[in-house]
């Protein structure tokens, strides 16, 4: 290197990969590192400082004009993807609501008791875990397998707390119901393992086959 700026040019690398963050996060994780192996690689070959300084001004006026529409480019894709998730989750849960809970109410009566409890619970610990799993997911707290066993957990521990509500609101004479407990867990893991299904499935799909 001509102007023996090793030190330099390393601080600038370092600098530009914190500037990457100007960028939306679905873009960064897509062309950051590229991006950031094309900036180090033309600081490399920078002869002196004015090229380095060329090379800078060149960066941010890029970033200037880029970062702000792949913003906005992000802002309406999430907004989309928001809307179309939400509305096949309202389609869901009301097709569950004023389809399949009648009919299993008017077929209620032919079921043996631990069908009725497993039904009960697939539909009632189905509607809170995907209503957790999509708040978790639709404000970005969690994503992927995170988000399903934090919506597990959580999910759990509401169904937990009703059922010792319910105990304790009934007093002296209430006994746990074992049937009701086994169906809820089993339920618990239906969801837990259909939704890891999914995520994981999801995820094969969005990494691209490695190059023969």
């Amino acid at each position: 290197m001509a102007f023996g700026k090793s030190g330099g040019i390393s601080r600038s690398q370092s600098a530009y990969a914190l500037l990457l963050a100007a960028y939306p996060r679905e873009f960064r994780r897509e062309y950051g590192r590229e991006m950031a192996l094309v900036f180090a690689d033309r600081c490399r070959e920078g002869a002196d400082l004015a090229a380095l300084a060329r090379i800078w001004g060149e960066a941010l006026v890029d970033l200037a004009r880029t970062a702000p529409r792949q913003h906005l480019e992000s802002f309406g894709e999430g907004t989309m993807k928001t809307l179309r998730t939400l509305a096949l989750a309202a389609a869901a849960y009301a097709f569950t609501l004023l389809v399949i809970a009648p009919l299993y109410v008017s077929g209620r009566p032919a079921l043996p008791g631990f069908a009725n409890s497993l039904i009960d619970a697939l539909i009632s610990t189905g509607l809170l875990f995907n209503f957790i799993f999509l708040l978790l997911t639709l404000t970005r707290r969690l994503e992927g397998t995170r988000a399903v066993r934090a919506a597990f957990v959580l999910t759990a521990l509401v169904v937990g707390a009703l059922i010792t509500l319910m105990i304790v609101s009934l007093g002296e004479p209430a006994r746990i119901n074992l049937s009701i407990v086994a169906a809820q867990v089993l339920s618990l893991l239906v969801w837990f393992t259909a939704h890891l299904w999914w995520v994981l499935r999801k995820r094969g799909r969005a990494v691209p086959p490695a190059a023969a």
